[in-house]
């Protein structure tokens, strides 16, 4: 297609700046883009001045000094997270990786900026080395530029078409399109009309996708996420006396949650601490627990396995109204750090109340292989017992109701030390608690029986997989040309 530059230019001219202004406004953009304290809007601008910079300057030194100020920019970013008990060593554990993985995709496009369809070599790199990132490294979504959008609920809908990769992809577009526009000091059709259509669709498929789902009446079921009283998360360990205040207090809320009609409910990641040798009895109590309410309970508690050093089983039991045990669980995705013994099990559902219910642990669903195994296996609701802390609160919560959007299911967040809250599957949060507000620590949720159809659900990866042909063939054609010249 013919690129149809306009006649009008941009008055704006980006050389009068020093480069090394554009270095500062980048790590201020970036830093104020992602996690807590975040500006929505400034994800659609985050990347341009550091695009800018690189447009203007040239040499290894250059690049050099780029790198590290990415480094800085994300460092800036993880600290805003951090805070007690966590060490600040976790700054730097997290902002190196995830600036190492977006490195290439500026190299690249400054590389071929000029070249036919440069535009969009920035978001495809971007989308792969995020894709890379959450499905291959234990570093999980942290940093993906979707999820700046959270509170966008029209727009966050084009995740059930195409994951992460696909709200990620627009916003990277918009960004290049807009630093090419004022580097070139031109608009054309593909810099301004193109991206612009786009986002345009995504709002409209977004806004009639959510609106239509109002529209239809459904079947619900009520929830209940349970809070703790318990504030253990290293040595030492309670004493028997508190492990026993907490456990009664879980009792007592979660017979008041089940007489205000809760039929599903979810204790917190690590509610209580129970000793190995004490296991077999607890189990016994939460079975005796689910019968005589007649409800389902997914009872996360945390199991010492050495003490020297700390060594624990993260995991969950979840009781049928019955009694009987569904299954048991064992976090699959330690948080780096954590000393949990790694689950490996097939995830499960329990047919229950007409619905297909799973649960997963925190971190786990901070990766989307996750949700696309309860995908795979048709679960309507997934449970997810949590515990976070000060500096990732909201935002821990808002990553993990993504899942829900991708695969089509209802999620109930059930989080010690931030925010629980129960989604449907179209990203609505249909209720919230916070744990650091004055409360009786038990928060009610209606949430859909049934799940929705996604087409990410269906195609999966494919946008990805797109993004690494058209890279392939992109950088082939690039290299052939060069030496053909």
């Amino acid at each position: 297609m013919k690129d149809l530059t306009t006649t009008a230019t941009i008055g704006f001219n980006v050389n009068k700046i020093n480069p090394l202004w554009y270095l500062a406004m980048g790590i201020a953009t970036l830093a104020l883009t992602h996690m807590s304290f975040s500006i929505e809007i400034m994800a659609w601008i985050s990347s341009v001045p550091f695009l800018i910079y690189l447009s203007l300057t040239k040499g290894w030194k250059s690049r050099l000094t780029f790198s590290l100020t990415l480094l800085i920019a994300w460092s800036c970013v993880v600290t805003k997270i951090v805070t007690d008990p966590i060490p600040l060593i976790l700054v730097l554990l997290y902002s190196i990786p995830i600036s190492l993985f977006q490195l290439p995709a500026y190299l690249l496009w400054n590389k071929f900026m000029y070249r036919r369809n440069s535009l969009l070599v920035f978001p495809a790199v971007m989308v792969i080395m995020e894709w890379v990132q959450y499905s291959f490294t234990p570093f999980a979504s942290w940093g993906i530029m979707a999820y700046t959008q959270h509170d966008n609920l029209p727009l966050i809908q084009s995740v059930s078409l195409f994951g992460l990769a696909g709200l990620s992809f627009i916003i990277y577009w918009v960004n290049a399109s807009i630093a090419n526009i004022l580097v070139t000091r031109k608009l054309s059709f593909s810099t301004f009309q193109l991206p612009a259509a786009v986002l345009l669709a995504l709002i409209v498929f977004g806004a009639t996708r959510y609106n239509t789902s109002k529209t239809k009446s459904i079947e619900t079921i009520t929830a209940a996420a349970i809070g703790t009283d318990s504030e253990v998360s290293s040595l030492p360990l309670p004493s028997p006396e508190e492990n026993q205040q907490v456990k009664t207090s879980l009792f007592n809320r979660t017979r008041v949650a089940a007489q205000g009609g809760a039929k599903i409910i979810s204790w917190t990641e690590a509610s209580a601490f129970v000793m190995p040798e004490d296991e077999a009895e607890w189990v016994n109590s939460l079975q005796d627990l689910a019968a005589e309410l007649g409800i389902s309970l997914v009872a996360a508690y945390v199991v010492p396995t050495s003490t020297n050093p700390l060594k624990y089983e993260n995991k969950y039991q979840f009781i049928k109204p019955s009694g009987s045990i569904s299954h048991s669980y064992l976090k699959h995705e330690p948080v780096p750090g954590e000393p949990a013994v790694k689950g490996n099990s097939d995830l499960m559902v329990a047919d229950l109340y007409g619905s297909n219910i799973g649960a997963a642990i925190c971190y786990d669903y901070d990766f989307p292989y996750m949700a696309k195994g309860f995908g795979n296996i048709d679960a309507d609701i997934v449970v997810v017992p949590s515990s976070d802390w000060r500096g990732i609160d909201p935002v821990h919560t808002q990553m993990a109701l993504f899942r829900g959007l991708e695969q089509g299911h209802s999620i109930l967040r059930s989080t010690r030390f931030g925010l629980s809250a129960a989604s449907t599957p179209y990203g609505e949060m249909t209720a919230q608690m916070s744990s650091f507000n004055q409360n009786d620590k038990i928060m009610y949720a209606h949430l859909p029986v049934k799940g929705a159809t996604t087409l990410y659900s269906i195609i999966h990866d494919t946008l990805v997989y797109i993004c690494i042909i058209f890279m392939l063939i992109f950088i082939a054609v690039s290299i052939r040309s060069r030496y053909s010249s």
